[in-house]
């Protein structure tokens, strides 16, 4: 869709000089100087383009100068303007007090880009601020933090694993053993990604809506991968090791993948008091 741009010019204020008489009809006290707001408008405002004026005779309707002159055209021909006009033009400009807003309204558009500008830079900001905030407290973590997960159903207690779908849930640390956390799953859960961080705000956040049978965790897959990998019991492990040709040192290894933890920007995936 194309917008056109068009020149603005409206009128502030008027004056007659009573003294000057109209070089056509010769009547005195006719001639009017006009002052002007000229900006450049495409559907709003876009800028200002100064404060021009206009002399007319009121009663033969001649027109001594335009509102469209061009500027530097009016500064060459000063010379044909009365000495009366010349004041009457400095002085009508020099006496009209503008207000703020016929100061600000010219430029309406190069002022809501600027804010525009001011507030996609904040908000730049501060989902960097936010991210880095996340991964630092994502590798080094405390007892007492908060994780905002997403978790196939398929995982949680009593699911229908016929039909497995994305739930949001909380995970609480309770513990933290080298590379191992012991976490907790939120009894509450709901379908859901958690795009926003108002989506998260339903969810209790007290020890008894936590589960009491902790999931065995790797920091490592949080840290690296921003997922959940659960440890396998130590039967699995040792089959595992058992049937491996060569040996992993890799935890993940003998882990799955349970959640995963929302990496959208702006989102506070871990609370922490």
């Amino acid at each position: 869709m194309f917008y056109y741009y068009s020149i603005v010019s409206k009128p502030l204020t008027s004056t007659l000089i009573e003294k000057e008489t109209c070089p056509v009809c010769s009547k005195k006290g006719t001639i009017e100087v006009i002052l002007y707001m000229k900006f450049a408008a495409a559907i709003i405002p876009m800028f200002g383009l100064g404060r021009p004026t206009s002399v007319h005779c009121t009663e033969c309707g001649h027109e001594i100068k335009s509102v469209n002159t061009p500027i530097l055209a009016e500064a060459f021909s000063q010379k044909k303007y009365s000495p009366g006009i010349i004041n009457a033009i400095k002085n009508i400009k020099a006496n009209h007090k503008r207000t703020l807003w016929q100061l600000v309204y010219p430029w309406s558009l190069m002022i809501l880009l600027g804010i525009a500008m001011i507030c996609g830079l904040v908000m730049q900001y501060s989902v960097k601020h936010t991210n880095s905030q996340n991964s630092e407290m994502l590798a080094n973590p405390k007892i007492g933090d908060i994780y905002k997960v997403t978790i196939d159903s398929m995982y949680l207690l009593n699911a229908n694993t016929m039909g497995s779908k994305n739930s949001q849930t909380l995970f609480k640390i309770v513990a933290i053993k080298n590379d191992t956390l012991l976490m907790v799953r939120n009894k509450q859960k709901k379908e859901g990604i958690g795009v926003k961080e108002n989506e998260w705000s339903t969810f209790s956040r007290e020890n008894n809506a936590f589960e009491s049978i902790p999931h065995k965790i790797s920091l490592k897959g949080i840290a690296e991968n921003k997922e959940l990998f659960e440890f396998f019991n130590q039967k699995k492990i040792d089959s595992i090791n058992k049937t491996d040709l060569v040996k992993s040192t890799n935890p993940l290894h003998f882990s799955k993948s349970i959640a995963r933890i929302p990496n959208f920007n702006g989102i506070e995936v871990v609370e922490r008091k």
